[in-house]
């Protein structure tokens, strides 16, 4: 699969703002911008219709045939999009996943196609004998995990759609809840099971029920096998990717460091990038994150070395309160690493209500959304006329550009590109 995503100010001081009631009166310097959170006393213009409504789709006019089903799974022929994000349905041999973003669909069906494989592998006389010298009573996990039945999505919000809502109605961000973090205490992080995801070229922190319990069955089991050779992964699988083309970006880390050395491990870098101890503090325990993800963005940020406000970023990334937001964010991240690695040097970030956006060399103004179909939703073209009013009150801003992974309705492309957006869309195959 080619990604064809195209690989994603000084200042010395925080100055705080102080904005007139007037836009055009005191409008705000680069230097001063870093805490600009828009608390202005005008209202932003309400936006104007027709708006469109969350849609279904037919599932094979998106994705390729080959990935519509396999040995233990059927992708239902349906999904529905709620105006940022494709929310699909996999019927399964153990029951039914609901999935939220192409990303990470494809990383589902991978999973699927690995666990068909593990079935295998639990028949063998190699893993009954480990389990008899382990003397241990591992019950093959696929088959007795019981999922919950799926809602039905018609209408259905995802959690990113939650957050471009409270965007649209000004609302601060909501408490974190504390109902992922429970997935810590459901997965077993041994280096053994570490080392079997790798191999598997699946995350070991993954949220499929389905493969954590394989993978807790081959690591109890203690099945020595060549899972490489025993499993042709490349036979039944393209390559695994991210929705913005990065590539096993750090498996080697996640593989080798336990999460309490991850945690530590990000907390050493977000002290580098001079971000407060109270909000570094919030943000590697906010349970919603799993290592993976939180170690994927800290690094992303990481690795811009010469880009001022990072830490604008992380408080927005510890506000997170559903997984649906933690991966967006990840993806975002990323985003933006990219951007900065190879076409647009991001010099700042500043801080627009609930979105962290980028300013460049030339004073420009990006924001990354790593969306599936952006349509103009009552929602959106309410973000859309609130960033547009705050960037606009910005007299040094330059232009102002917005980076999708997908791509977007011909509604919404247009009433964007007349508020003054240029739009640069598809920055992923997975789309």
């Amino acid at each position: 699969m080619k990604i064809i995503i195209q690989n994603i100010i000084g200042i010395a001081g925080l100055t705080i703002l102080v904005v007139s009631c007037s836009p055009n009166a005191h409008k705000s310097a680069p230097s001063g911008t870093l805490d600009y959170v828009g608390d202005q006393l005008i209202t932003a213009p309400a936006p104007t219709g027709p708006f469109e409504r969350p849609q279904s789709f037919a599932t094979s006019k998106l994705l390729p045939a080959s990935v519509l089903s396999g040995a233990n799974f059927r992708v239902e022929p349906r999904f529905v999009n709620d105006g940022f994000l494709n929310t699909y349905i996999i019927n399964s041999s153990y029951g039914k996943l609901k999935v939220t973003s192409t990303a990470r669909l494809y990383k589902r069906i991978h999973e699927m196609n690995v666990i068909n494989e593990i079935e295998k592998i639990s028949k063998t006389k190699e893993f009954a004998k480990g389990v008899a010298e382990k003397g241990k009573d591992v019950v093959h996990g696929a088959t007795s995990v019981v999922l919950h039945p799926v809602d039905t999505v018609t209408g259905a919000v995802t959690g990113v759609g939650k957050l471009f809502k409270r965007v649209g109605e000004n609302v601060g961000g909501q408490a974190r809840s504390d109902e992922e973090s429970r997935l810590q205490d459901v997965i077993g992080y041994s280096k053994t099971k570490r080392d079997y995801a790798n191999q598997l070229k699946v995350d070991v922190y993954t949220r499929n029920p389905l493969l954590q319990a394989d993978l807790n069955s081959l690591a109890e089991s203690g099945y020595a096998g060549n899972m490489l050779t025993a499993l042709a992964i490349s036979t039944f699988t393209g390559p695994v990717i991210t929705a913005t083309g990065s590539t096993n970006l750090l498996n080697k880390v996640v593989k080798d460091m336990a999460p309490a050395d991850l945690r530590r491990m990000n907390r050493e870098k977000l002290e580098k990038m001079e971000v407060l101890s109270t909000t570094a503090d919030a943000f590697v325990k906010n349970g919603s994150y799993t290592p993976r993800e939180q170690t994927v963005l800290v690094s992303a940020l990481y690795e811009m070395r010469n880009t001022l406000g990072r830490d604008q970023f992380i408080k927005f990334a510890t506000d997170a309160d559903h997984y649906d937001v933690t991966y967006f964010r990840q993806l975002e991240a990323e985003m933006y690493a990219d951007l900065n690695r190879k076409d647009v040097r991001i010099k700042q970030f500043i801080n627009l209500g609930h979105f962290a956006a980028g300013v460049t060399k030339n004073n420009g103004i990006v924001v990354c959304f790593p969306l599936d179909y952006l349509m103009w939703t009552v929602d959106m073209a309410k973000v859309a006329a609130t960033l547009t009013y705050k960037i606009n009150a910005l007299s040094w801003v330059t232009n102002k550009h917005m980076y999708l992974t997908g791509t977007l309705s011909p509604l919404a492309r247009k009433n964007l590109t007349e508020l003054g957006w240029d739009i640069t869309d598809k920055t992923s195959a997975l789309h």
